[in-house]
């Protein structure tokens, strides 16, 4: 089991998590990391990000919640949450590599397919630019089968492979620890010992660490 850390804005009340596409992230270079100086290069990453961008989703975690500036970027200047992750399926996993140059040889003309294979494709698929590496970024990615009717995204439930054990409230978030173990007991079928902690900046480095002036809750797992 591998505990990962997500920023979310709040918790979805339905108990799934938005799945990210490729056209709608934070970085333009998202799928073009191979140098696109060939004209091969061009055409193929271009097919494989229109394919992917209609057909596949992800998402986004991290390792860690201490990252000021990850909470910065992505729970709204640190007024949201984190939400911790337990992965049991480690298999569905994929780190991000980080380079601090395009990507060459990837694909040769010469080769069936043009050399495209697995590891070619999750080369692809799973590198970025060296400057995002305080990310720390894992990937787990999902087909985009079913758009939600309401709000036109794609979701993944919540269930016996991606539990949610942890809710870290913001530092700068004005809702109160318990208002969170509420949304959590009703929000749906708690299979794992949910925590909700406060987070706070820390006294001697730079680094967010739990506000021991507010105590824990946890939530226990459904009766039901």
């Amino acid at each position: 089991m591998t505990s990962l850390r997500t920023a979310e804005e709040h918790i979805l009340p339905e108990w799934r998590m938005k799945l990210s596409t490729f056209d709608k992230v934070n970085d333009p270079f998202e799928l073009l990391a191979a140098d696109q100086g060939d004209r091969l290069q061009r055409r193929i990453l271009k097919a494989l990000r229109d394919h992917w961008t209609k057909r596949l989703g992800m998402i986004s975690f991290s390792t860690s919640w201490t990252s000021p500036l990850m909470w910065a970027h992505y729970a709204e200047s640190h007024t949201g949450v984190c939400l911790g992750i337990d992965v049991v399926d480690e298999d569905r996993v994929c780190a991000i590599v980080y380079e601090p140059e395009r990507l060459t040889g990837l694909f040769d003309a010469t080769q069936p397919n043009a050399g495209a294979n697995h590891e070619t494709l999750i080369k692809v698929l799973t590198t970025k630019y060296k400057q995002w590496e305080y990310e720390d970024e894992r990937r787990i990615f999902a087909n985009l089968d079913e758009r939600d009717p309401v709000t036109g995204n794609y979701y993944v439930d919540f269930g016996p492979t991606l539990l949610l054990r942890e809710v870290i409230v913001g530092a700068r978030c004005p809702r109160p620890v318990g208002s969170f173990a509420k949304l959590v007991k009703t929000s749906g079928k708690v299979l794992k010992p949910v925590t909700i902690l406060k987070a706070r900046p820390a006294f001697q480095t730079f680094t967010m660490v739990r506000q021991k002036l507010v105590t824990p809750l946890t939530v226990p797992p459904s009766r039901h």
